[in-house]
């Protein structure tokens, strides 16, 4: 495994999957995001980084993924402050995309890097591709499930050649009004075709994970690809508009 102490100032996370009523709205949805709300956020105290991603073949095609000092930062006073005074572009999108959002908000769980990963661009830019899988596991087994991610399938995955990285979380919150899955799992790749490659389905042809996958429920899996790159607390800072008088 690699050292990932640069990538691991974040143990919170939030998601947020939106889309525009109307793929007509695309280009000023993902104008409002990249110009105005992804710095406008990240910029708050307690956010680190910010990238999105996009979803063809996903019931919500756009994820904003907001990596935060920890599973706190959601319920503070500076996100829900700017939540509760939206922009006027702000405003005007909530009307755009409706009833298509799923806000999320998770604890990180477990970090492993892939031994050959490059952690700085990793950093830098995010991976270029994302596969998530969210999932329910019953209450009765969360110990073993927790030990078989952590001691063998996260540290088999990340090691799959063209896996960047692998995390986990299980949710603090959600706000989109659903019944969401409770656990996260998050694997940073360099292409589409990583996960179906031969070695990773080797890696995840165990025993014991065939037991834990069979005892999943209220699963959904999804490729996503890198559409705009991370976004730093640091550089957020930088982009906000001076105050007008």
């Amino acid at each position: 495994m690699s050292d990932i102490s640069d990538l691991s100032n974040a143990g919170g996370l939030i998601t947020v999957r939106l889309h525009p009523n109307a793929i007509a709205h695309d280009n000023e949805f993902n104008d409002w995001y990249n110009l105005e709300h992804v710095p406008q956020v990240t910029a708050l105290p307690g956010f680190v980084r910010t990238r999105r991603y996009f979803c063809e073949k996903s019931d919500i095609r756009y994820l904003a993924w907001y990596e935060t000092a920890d599973e706190t930062v959601e319920a503070g006073a500076h996100f829900q402050s700017l939540v509760a005074n939206p922009t006027p572009w702000s405003l005007r999108m909530r009307g755009i995309y409706g009833d298509h959002r799923e806000r999320m908000n998770f604890k990180l769980m477990c970090d492993v890097a892939n031994a050959t990963a490059p952690l700085a661009e990793l950093h830098a830019t995010g991976a270029p591709w994302m596969y998530i899988v969210h999932t329910d596991i019953p209450d009765h087994i969360i110990d073993e499930y927790n030990a078989w991610y952590d001691k063998e399938h996260l540290p088999r995955c990340a090691n799959i050649p063209g896996v960047l990285r692998a995390r986990r979380y299980a949710a603090a919150a959600c706000t989109s009004g659903t019944v969401a899955p409770r656990y996260l799992t998050a694997y940073e790749l360099t292409g589409p075709d990583v996960w179906e490659s031969p070695a990773a389905q080797l890696a995840r042809k165990t025993p014991w994970t065939e037991k834990m996958r069979s005892l999943f429920s209220n699963t959904r899996r999804a490729l996503y690809q890198l559409v705009a790159p991370n976004v730093t607390h640091e550089q957020a800072v930088k982009m906000q508009r001076p105050a007008t008088t």
